[in-house]
């Protein structure tokens, strides 16, 4: 055990190194885009852009990465544009201020002549004596190195932390022109990478779903420079009616019915040229609180990752979200286009943050190591994880990925932290979702739902093995019509 984990750090170790060797210093040419601003302003003392507290840094440094996607990769600047973005999210904490994780990328500097005579002659000091940990002591120690990003539930983040998150997410759908003419959007060559048949063969059905996904949330998070909030569903599971819940408001994610045309992500046009519409609560399920426990009493990662046999999968129960705000969430290749897939994820990375934490707790198993060899061939564990640079699918159970986040635990009774839109249910004494101020009648809702009817989303949908029975009382009457005519699965991805 204790060898495998060498290697893996040695080899991850070695990945960081070569990806920071190939950054190269560019100046690029300054163009007055929208936002206009003065770019060179957001270098830094290495000539590097980097985002600060102000949201037009955003916009300069993907301008600045693409630019040099363009120079270095012609023929494919849309990828390379993403391998920067990786190597900014894999460089998020200094290798210097490490003191655990990444220990492996910088030696003591023996210089004395003692130092040196005891070092190669094996006889080693205290002062490098090596410390062996059990497996509950085993973790990238980022929080003391303080360059961890901390994640929180979306309802528990100040208005200016909302406004600032959904401001660079904006930020990023806005085009960008480019020397020589054209534009690329950015957050569409984001969701992008959701898209491609070979990327989605990659990261699902299989043991890379968990870790590919933690590596997507990286690269979006080196894009924004905030940390992505996360949306624990178990809050308006609970909830007597979960359509109701203060998220499909423009306060937070917009409309939940229809065409998003209000809200910090109206009037979108997603990749495919397609208004972003949402039709939630018609079928799938949220996360219920069972799901969770019953989730986290598994002591390895063979049973909660597909295929799977007697259980349900982490993807399993992730499915059902998907399935449950319908629209492009709903669509494997399109889901990523609805900003709410990262929030949505952002959970699941929780959810997995708290199973590996129970591992540790066992003293058994190390997560790091705990690779299930199972599942498609371009998800075993030292295959290329696709498409991200040199990393390799086993990379992405490390506890060096792992410590680049850290989760703020979701609020609890009585005060639910204090949130504005949460509330304590005494009953089962956990918080829950407050509803929004106008709650819609059930004749309300079903209006609204033949409205969308003019919204015609095609692709196949996530596989579902679970189903709230709440979806069918608001959208029974429309069921048959909308498997007609609303999605059409096409059978493929």
């Amino acid at each position: 055990m204790k060898m495998k984990q060498t290697t893996t750090g040695f080899v991850f170790a070695s990945i960081i190194s070569s990806l920071l060797l190939n950054i190269v210093k560019v100046t690029g040419q300054h163009l007055l885009t929208s936002p206009a601003t003065n770019c060179e302003q957001y270098r830094d003392h290495r000539g590097k852009f980097e985002i600060t507290g102000n949201d037009d840094s955003v916009h300069c440094l993907q301008k600045h990465l693409y630019q040099f996607a363009l120079r270095s990769s012609p023929n494919d600047a849309d990828n390379a544009y993403v391998d920067e973005l990786l190597k900014k999210a894999l460089t998020r904490c200094s290798v210097k201020k490490s003191k655990a994780g990444l220990s492996k990328l910088s030696k003591k500097k023996c210089r004395s002549r003692k130092c040196k005579k005891m070092r190669y002659k094996g006889r080693r000091g205290k002062r490098f004596a090596r410390k062996y940990y059990s497996n509950r002591e085993r973790k990238y120690n980022a929080e003391q190195a303080g360059c961890n990003w901390e994640r929180k539930e979306v309802r528990m983040l100040s208005r200016p932390e909302w406004n600032q998150f959904t401001n660079r997410i904006n930020i990023l759908k806005r085009p960008i022109e480019l020397p020589g003419g054209g534009s690329f959007i950015p957050y569409d060559v984001i969701s992008n990478i959701h898209r491609v048949k070979t990327n989605l063969k990659a990261a699902h059905k299989g043991p890379n779903f968990l870790g590919w996904h933690r590596v997507y949330l990286l690269i979006m998070e080196a894009a924004i420079g905030v940390p992505i909030p996360y949306w624990d569903s178990r809050l308006d599971y609970d909830m007597d009616e979960p359509v109701d819940s203060v998220l499909w408001t423009d306060e937070f994610f917009g409309p939940g019915i229809g065409r998003v045309d209000s809200g910090p992500f109206a009037n979108w046009i997603t990749a495919h040229k397609e208004p972003l519409a949402r039709n939630i609560g018609l079928s799938g399920s949220l996360i219920s609180e069972c799901m969770v426990e019953r989730m986290l009493r598994y002591k390895s990662h063979d049973p909660v990752v597909d295929p799977t046999v007697r259980s349900i999968s982490i993807e399993g129960i992730h499915n059902g979200p998907h399935r449950w705000v319908d629209g492009q969430l709903s669509i494997i290749r399109k889901a990523s286009q609805d900003p709410v897939f990262f929030l949505h994820h952002s959970f699941i990375d929780y959810l997995w943050y708290l199973f590996r934490q129970l591992m540790r707790e066992t003293g058994n198993i190390n997560p790091a190591t705990d690779y299930p060899d199972k599942g498609p061939k371009s998800q075993a564990r030292n295959e290329n994880m696709i498409p991200f640079g040199n990393l390799r699918n086993i990379h992405g159970y490390s506890d060096i990925i792992e410590g680049l986040s850290r989760y703020k635990p979701p609020p609890k009774c009585p005060s639910c932290g204090g949130s504005d839109y949460l509330e304590c249910d005494r009953q089962i004494n956990r918080c829950r979702s407050k509803a929004s101020r106008t709650v819609a009648t059930l004749r309300d809702i079903q209006i609204r739902r033949r409205l969308a009817m003019d919204i015609v989303i095609r692709g196949t949908r996530f596989e579902g093995p679970v189903t709230d029975i709440r979806t069918s009382g608001v959208a029974l009457g429309y069921l048959q019509l909308v498997n007609n005519t609303h999605l059409v699965n096409t059978g493929t991805l």
